[in-house]
């Protein structure tokens, strides 16, 4: 089966996006299985995720995200800035302003131009998920880990998933040889984000990102908004901050009237093309 696909990319993380309304005899696959082909890096197109564009139940688009395992996930902020780029740009979506279905429930983007994208997340949590994080005065944020014989202070935020924010300021440190011996100490679950935060100014960040159990990432918005939540907790930074991130640069503002955290950011075409699908192929080591 040939199937017409578009692969985007927002800040280094890549997806490949089928639209379901051209494409459509999707009904009939297995989602899982054409996920796990198509993402591959060796026999298929290669991607972080799948974005699948089809119609909603109760919404005109419903967006649906397959990691390369082949399983529905929730939807990344950085994938859903992609489809709503090309959903802008083809039509599906008639207003700048506008809302999708997602697995979770619904999601809303605002188009800023014909480049940037904005996606919101949030509120930012604590880990024992007790309630929202808030600035308050008097609260101490910060909590402290012993690695060889040495004290690191974090920041722990929970923002899509689990960060603990380092500002190594007065001890430097290394994520590439920090981040291993933190795991090989078991410190942090797997999944959990180490975020490592360069106070530029008040009002800009450079973050580098490691996830317990898979590595350095490229991209991760989480990982931006937390860091960019932590420097306001800790007094370090103001609630609009431009965050740099390996793989691009995000906006990003806690906006204190609802505690939500919306992040501004490219999402770019890199090309399109035809996927040959033969269902029950498998991507074999």
């Amino acid at each position: 089966m040939e199937i017409e696909f578009l692969k985007l990319q927002s800040c280094g993380g890549d997806y490949i996006l089928i639209d379901a309304f051209k494409n459509t005899g999707l009904a009939k696959l297995r989602l899982d299985e054409l996920a796990a082909q198509i993402t591959s890096r060796r026999f298929g197109v290669g991607a972080t995720g799948l974005v699948l564009l089809a119609p909603g139940q109760k919404l005109r688009l419903r967006l649906s995200c397959f990691d390369p395992a082949g399983a529905e996930t929730s939807s990344d902020p950085l994938a859903v800035r992609c489809a709503a780029r090309y959903a802008f740009d083809s039509g599906l979506l008639g207003e700048e302003a506008s809302v999708m279905e997602i697995q979770d429930g619904s999601v809303r983007v605002e188009v800023l131009d014909a480049h940037n994208i904005t996606v919101p997340s949030g509120p930012p949590g604590y880990w024992d998920a007790s309630g929202a994080l808030r600035e308050r005065p008097g609260e101490t944020f910060t909590r402290t880990l012993r690695l060889a014989d040495r004290e690191h202070n974090y920041t722990p935020v929970a923002l899509r998933g689990v960060q603990a924010v380092f500002f190594p300021v007065a001890s430097p440190l290394e994520p590439d040889r920090f981040s291993p011996a933190v795991e090989a100490a078991g410190l942090f679950t797997p999944g959990t984000q180490l975020v490592f935060a360069r106070l530029i100014s008040r009002e800009e960040l450079s973050v580098r990102a490691w996830q317990v159990g898979l590595g350095e990432l490229l991209a991760s918005e989480g990982a931006a908004c937390a860091a960019a939540v932590a420097a306001v907790l800790n007094g370090f930074g103001d609630r609009q901050t431009l965050v740099h991130l390996e793989g691009g640069n995000l906006f990003v503002d806690w906006a204190e009237a609802d505690n939500l955290v919306y992040a501004s950011g490219p999402a770019d075409y890199v090309f399109l093309g035809t996927y040959y699908y033969d269902e029950g192929e498998t991507d074999e080591e």
